[in-house]
C-alpha cells in the first residue's frame, strides 16, 4: 500500500510539476522562439483555462475505466508532451503540447484522491490525501528549481524532457505497484454516460474554493512586490523565501499526514493561517527572518487547506467522489486565473505582460 501510495505522489509531483515547468523558464522559451513574454505566457495561461474546461466532461468519459490503466496511461501522456518538446522549436506545437497535457491534467488531479483513498484500507482519508498530496509541495521545492537548473545548464528543452524522463520511469512503477481499482459506480444518464450529481454541500464547497483560493492567488502571484518592499531583501534572498514558502507547504502536509482531524477543522484552521499570513505581510516587516516566518506559515496554511477541502468533497459525494473532485479541480484553477487578474488590478499590474515577467 505504501509503494502505491508514494508512486501516486511521485505522479503527482510530476503532474504539478509538469504545469509549473514554463514558469522560470519563459526568458529562454521567449528568446529561443522569438517571442514576446507575454506570448511564452501563454503557455501557462492556456494550460490553466483547458483543465477548467475539460476537467468535468473529460473525468465523467473515462469514470469506468480501471483507475491502474487510466493512470498508467496519463503518466505516459505527460512523458510524451514534456518529452516531445524536445523536437519542436515551433511555438504552435509546443502550445498544443502543452493543450494535450493538460486535457490529461485535469482528469489525474480529479481522480488521484479518491483512487489513494480506496487503496489505502483502514487508513483516515485525510492521511492518504496528504500523501499522495505531499507531490503538490516537492514540485514548488525541487520540481520547479530543478527544471530552472537544467533548463539554464543546458537548455529550457532539457528541462522539459528531464520531466518526461521523470514520468516514463514513474509510469514503469505505477505498471509494477499500482492495484487494479474499478471506476466508481454511477448512475447513467439517455447518453450512457454516468450522471453527474451536485447536492447543495458541494456547491457550497466549491464556492468556498473558489474564495479561499482566489484570495491566495491574489497576494501569492505578488508576493514578491511584497517581499522587495522588505529592508534587506534582495533577489538571492527572495529565492530563498520562496523556497522557504515551499518548505512550509511539505510541513504542512506532513502534519495532516500524523494527525487525522476533520477535513472542516483542516480547511478552517488552513484557512485562518492565510488571513493571518496576508494580514502580517501588510505590517512593514523588519526583514528577511521575519518575512521567513510569515512565509513559512502561509505555505504550511495552504497545503492544509488544500488537503482539507480535497477531503472535504470527497466526503461530501461519497457516490460521485471523482466527478466531485472535478468540480474541486475546476473551482481551483478558476481561482488561480481570478487572483491573478484581480491581484494585478489592486497593485496596478493591469498589463499582462507584467504577470510572466
Amino acid at each position: 500500500m505504501i509503494k502505491a501510495l508514494s508512486v501516486l505522489a511521485a505522479g503527482a509531483f510530476v503532474s504539478q510539476t509538469t504545469e509549473y515547468l514554463p514558469v522560470g523558464l519563459l526568458n529562454q522559451i521567449a528568446e529561443h522562439l522569438g517571442i514576446s513574454g507575454a506570448k511564452a505566457g501563454m503557455l501557462i495561461t492556456v494550460y490553466a483555462w483547458v483543465i477548467t474546461l475539460s476537467v468535468i466532461p473529460v473525468t465523467l468519459l473515462t469514470q469506468t475505466i480501471d483507475r491502474k490503466k487510466l493512470f498508467v496511461f496519463l503518466l505516459g501522456l505527460i512523458a510524451l508532451c514534456n518529452g516531445s518538446v524536445m523536437l519542436t522549436d515551433n511555438f504552435v506545437m509546443l502550445l498544443l503540447l502543452r493543450v494535450i497535457a493538460a486535457l490529461g491534467h485535469g482528469v489525474f488531479w480529479a481522480g488521484i484522491a479518491s483512487y489513494a483513498i480506496s487503496m489505502a484500507g483502514s487508513m483516515p482519508a485525510s492521511r492518504a490525501t496528504a500523501i499522495v498530496f505531499s507531490g503538490i509541495s516537492l514540485a514548488i521545492v525541487i520540481g520547479v528549481p530543478l527544471s530552472t537548473a537544467t533548463g539554464n545548464y543546458y537548455g529550457w528543452q532539457k528541462g522539459f524532457g528531464l520531466f518526461g524522463l521523470f514520468s516514463l520511469i514513474i509510469m514503469c512503477l505505477a505498471v509494477r505497484w499500482l492495484p487494479c481499482v474499478h471506476g466508481p459506480t454511477a448512475k447513467v444518464g439517455p447518453s450512457g454516460l454516468p450522471k453527474p450529481a451536485f447536492s447543495g454541500l458541494l456547491c457550497l464547497l466549491a464556492g468556498v474554493t473558489l474564495l479561499i483560493i482566489t484570495a491566495h492567488f491574489m497576494s501569492y502571484t505578488y508576493v514578491t512586490v511584497f517581499l522587495r518592499s522588505i529592508p534587506g531583501i534582495n533577489a538571492d534572498v527572495l529565492t530563498i523565501l520562496l523556497f522557504v514558502f515551499g518548505v512550509g507547504g511539505a510541513c504542512g502536509t506532513l502534519l495532516v499526514s500524523r494527525f487525522s482531524l476533520k477535513p472542516s477543522l483542516l480547511t478552517l484552521a488552513g484557512g485562518a493561517g492565510i488571513a493571518l499570513a496576508q494580514a502580517l505581510l501588510l505590517i512593514t516587516l523588519p526583514g528577511p527572518l521575519s518575512a521567513g516566518g510569515v512565509l513559512f506559515l502561509w505555505g504550511c496554511a495552504i497545503s492544509v487547506v488544500i488537503v482539507g477541502l480535497q477531503s472535504w468533497v470527497i466526503e461530501a459525494s461519497r457516490d460521485y467522489p471523482e466527478f466531485a473532485s472535478a468540480l474541486y479541480v475546476m473551482s481551483f484553477n478558476i481561482g488561480i486565473g481570478s487572483g491573478a487578474v484581480a491581484g494585478g488590478y489592486f497593485t496596478g499590474t493591469k498589463d499582462s505582460s507584467d504577470l510572466f515577467r
